[in-house]
């Protein structure tokens, strides 16, 4: 049973990818270089911190030159209109008004969730939120779903991880933590392979069933949610 519920941000509870496609693109051809690829994406920049796009596909900026372009992402994220991913606010406004503790794990900067969460009316439902800042280092690193799970105060191995990223999933199952991917048909292999416990296309085919507590996944899959409970000390 899972104490806890857990979900990354962009792709998951807001739609961004377009978005966040767009400026990587539009800065590979300011900077001269070509398109990127959709491996380039997937691998780079989706669930991934800036600084590692930058290192990993951009080695032609300079460090000194990566505050100009924080602070042209920054203007980008915070002009956007946000929706929500199909079925994100049923299923989060439902687990938090069954008591179910949630945790927001992104690799978006603090500003940035803040904008999402106030434009979707979630600004009181995540009890614990794990951002860039918080972690030296980003997904696929387990170490940001640890820290949601001692903030919490639930053991990893009883939290439940929505994400979308290749790299995200990879993060959740190296904590420990079961993992849902949100994938197209496409992409559901290597997701299983990475080791989601099962795959849907969006929260939309997520149910949150109240007899036994449980979320009913994809085909029917059952998850079933209890009380929490506390980590021991130390």
């Amino acid at each position: 049973m899972y104490g806890a519920v857990l979900f990354d941000m962009d792709g998951v509870v807001v739609d961004t990818e377009l978005s966040v496609a767009r400026f990587w693109q539009d800065l590979a051809r300011s900077e001269g270089g070509g398109a990127l690829t959709r491996e380039d994406l997937d691998r780079h920049v989706y669930g991934r911190h800036a600084d590692h796009t930058l290192r990993e596909l951009f080695p032609q900026i300079p460090p000194d030159r990566y505050p100009d372009v924080y602070r042209r992402l920054r203007i980008n994220d915070e002009h956007l209109r946000y929706t929500p991913v199909r079925g994100a606010l049923e299923v989060l406004r439902g687990l938090h008004a069954a008591g179910m503790p949630l945790a927001l794990v992104t690799g978006a900067q603090h500003w940035k969730a803040a904008a999402v969460l106030r434009q979707l009316g979630l600004d009181d439902v995540f009890r614990v939120q794990v951002r860039a800042e918080d972690v030296t280092a980003g997904k696929p690193d387990p170490g940001c779903y640890l820290l949601a799970a001692e903030r919490l105060g639930v053991p990893i191995s009883r939290c439940l991880v929505f994400e979308d990223a290749l790299s995200g999933v990879t993060s959740a199952v190296r904590a420990g933590a079961s993992c849902v991917a949100l994938a197209p048909p496409e992409r559901e292999r290597t997701m299983l392979d990475a080791g989601a416990v099962a795959v849907v296309r969006h929260l939309g085919e997520v149910e949150l069933a109240s007899s036994p507590p449980s979320l009913v996944v994809g085909s029917g899959r059952r998850l079933l949610l209890s009380a929490p409970t506390p980590a021991p000390p130390g």
